[in-house]
């Protein structure tokens, strides 16, 4: 008797060790701090995940309030939302990190103060050739688009000036090297060009440059196209952007793709899959600019994409 039972106790014993773990992953996700943006970045992934039995996500907290030791020590792979999260995590965690909502600067100045560190991300800035598009996209009769370049972004200038020539644009650009000479230089710009196109740089387009540079622009009727939703709310006429849940569905898709992997396969700093667009519809009828709507302006932006 005991024999067969310790026969038949054979195969039961071989299915339950050829049956994965409910969680193949577990991922961790730190905030850099509970703002509307982390907040709703999370919940998406948290949205993304949820059907999938592959992969658990763990709240460990924020650098604001507190992180839990215990989650970050059994995690896989670390979510850190933000640079102030990316960086506490990189001073107490050897899992791997993927760091989201980051800009690709902070994104190369995280990797520089933590060579050891296993660190990749999302940035969230958007391809040249995107903001292209959409300026295409809002008015065709805008062949003409001026730059204004600092310390930061003089570099980019080869690059815009070829992704504008892609969507038959003509690029004209100004480069300051503090803010004294701000104004002057945009108002040359403005003279000579149908529209204008910010670009990050903290010295050219920071919060205490962006009033002067919006009412310059409106002053002189030209539209200027931002790098982020909180420029259209100040007055740009439009931009593409990383929404939190835009992010959040790239991230889902990399989680996704890990489990099962044997290990983790963290990207370089990779450009936003996915893309959102804003407009100040009050700007728009101000400049007398016609604007599509939000919808029409993505699938368009998607179908000028160069083959």
């Amino acid at each position: 008797m005991l024999k067969r039972l310790a026969l038949l106790a054979l195969p039961l014993l071989a299915l339950a060790l050829a049956v994965p773990s409910a969680f193949a992953l577990e991922a961790a996700i730190v905030l850099s701090k509970r703002s509307d943006a982390q907040t709703a970045f999370a919940a998406a992934l948290g949205r993304e995940i949820m059907a999938s039995a592959a992969v658990r996500l763990n709240d460990a907290g924020s650098t604001g309030d507190s992180i839990n030791e215990a989650i970050l020590k059994r995690a896989d792979v670390v979510i850190a939302v933000g640079a102030d999260a990316a960086e506490a995590i990189a001073e107490r965690s050897t899992s791997p990190i993927l760091v989201a909502l980051i800009s690709a600067p902070n994104l190369r100045a995280l990797q520089q103060r933590h060579p050891r560190a296993k660190l990749a991300g999302f940035i969230l800035d958007q391809p040249l050739g995107r903001h292209m598009r959409l300026i295409r996209a809002t008015n065709p009769k805008t062949p003409r688009v001026g730059v204004l370049l600092g310390p930061q972004s003089a570099a980019m200038r080869s690059a815009i000036a070829e992704a504008g020539a892609r969507q038959g644009l003509t690029m004209i650009f100004e480069t300051i090297a503090d803010t004294d000479g701000l104004l002057p230089a945009l108002e040359r710009l403005l003279e000579s060009s149908d529209a204008i196109l910010a670009v990050p740089d903290s010295t050219a387009y920071s919060p205490a440059t962006a009033r002067p540079i919006l009412l310059t622009t409106y002053r002189y009727r030209k539209p200027l196209f931002g790098y982020s939703q909180a420029y259209v709310t100040a007055g740009a006429i439009a931009s593409v952007f990383t929404a939190p849940e835009d992010a959040a569905r790239q991230v889902g898709e990399w989680l996704a793709a890990q489990q099962g992997a044997g290990h983790i396969d963290l990207p370089a700093a990779e450009a936003p899959k996915y893309f959102s667009v804003s407009v100040n519809r009050h700007v728009a009828r101000s400049l007398l600019y016609p604007v599509p709507d939000e919808a029409a302006l993505v699938e368009a932006i998607d179908k000028r994409r160069p083959q």
